[in-house]
């Protein structure tokens, strides 16, 4: 977007690629985050009163404390939002600043 001749070098197959790929791991860890706490957490009961078995109601039905994963799984979330987050005010700050040293004249 800065610099929209050189799109086309930038952004070839590989970028896309490594874009792509590193959306997918970011999902699949936050899973995996997810389901190994599930795993490891012993359960006093079998029975979820939802349809889904979501991680809060699946922490409800733990026997022991359960603060630690719960707080793993939280912090890797926080991790996982705030980096996405950092990356798209960085970008918007980038563009906003070539935007701005165009001429006013340009600029409309």
């Amino acid at each position: 977007i800065c610099n929209p001749l050189q799109y086309e070098t930038l952004m070839n197959r590989k970028t896309c690629m490594q874009m792509a790929v590193s959306a997918w791991l970011a999902g699949f860890l936050n899973a995996v985050v997810h389901t190994a706490g599930t795993f490891v957490t012993p359960f006093c009961s079998n029975v979820v009163n939802q349809f889904f078995c979501e991680i809060p109601q699946l922490l409800k039905l733990a026997c022991s404390d359960s603060y630690q994963i719960e707080m793993g799984a939280v912090w890797f979330g926080l991790m996982l939002w705030s980096g996405c987050f950092i990356f798209i005010i960085v970008t918007y700050v980038q563009i906003f600043t070539v935007v701005l040293k165009i001429p006013s004249v340009q600029r409309r």
